[in-house]
């Protein structure tokens, strides 16, 4: 399998290897046209979709997926320049989960307040995401970069008729092998066709290895979006 695109940069190519093979990046989804089919989710036309850090490389990600899957993109993030590149990427509307009234704004933008179809959430913020989702809706659940595992009342599940949905991408090399190839011609499917583009920081470089401390500050301090990836220059390249 060619995992470099015709047309891709090194760094377009390291990023897509990273969210989409190994951070759960876009798997709800890699089938091209009006539908997506996974174990996980069917997403239709029309759909909200509420993305929770939306502008890390998992979220830009799922931005993309969605978009191109003919989905209404509500992206969540905790500062003025996440969220606008979250709209860069496709975003339909924004929202800063910092405000604590946050899930009553993302309803707001839902038809008839009704809430979001499906919500897409890497952070562990599945109990406020409770208070905006639909009727039948779908959560998937990426992951828990605030840290905490939550406890959510199962009460709430039922009152809504919700399906919850763990999704480990890693392990579906080991239990359904056959999904990973199914996934990534999807993506390429996506590529191909300009409606997938790569999630690399560039609001600055990091060239060589001393430079890794830096990205990891930056990391720590999440004053990074997407995916940061620290250049090795090659012998006789220059670090400029």
């Amino acid at each position: 399998m060619d995992l470099l695109r015709s047309g891709w940069a090194v760094c377009d190519g390291a990023d897509e290897l990273r969210s989409a093979r190994h951070q759960s990046a876009g798997q709800e989804g890699y089938v091209s046209r009006r539908r997506i089919d996974c174990a996980v989710l069917t997403l239709d036309t029309g759909e909200y979709v509420l993305v929770h850090a939306a502008a890390g490389g998992v979220g830009l990600a799922a931005i993309q997926i969605a978009k191109a899957l003919g989905a209404t993109v509500i992206a969540t993030a905790g500062t003025r320049h996440k969220l606008d590149i979250a709209k860069s990427y496709g975003a339909d509307h924004l929202v800063d989960y910092t405000q604590k009234d946050w899930p009553e704004q993302v309803k707001k933008l839902t038809p008839k307040g009704r809430g979001v179809d499906v919500v897409y959430d890497p952070v562990g913020l599945v109990a406020e995401s409770m208070k905006c989702i639909a009727w039948n809706g779908r959560l998937l659940v990426i992951g828990f970069a605030a840290g905490q595992i939550e406890k959510v009342a199962t009460n709430r599940i039922l009152l809504k008729n919700v399906s919850v949905v763990g999704v480990h991408w890693g392990m579906y090399a080991k239990n359904e092998p056959a999904a990973v190839e199914r996934v990534w011609d999807g993506l390429f499917d996506l590529i191909d066709s300009r409606k997938f583009k790569a999630t690399c920081f560039t609001d600055q470089e990091f060239v060589g290895l001393e430079r890794v401390p830096d990205a990891l500050k930056a990391l720590g301090a999440r004053e990074t979006w997407g995916k940061v990836v620290v250049k090795i220059p090659q012998e006789g390249q220059s670090r400029l």
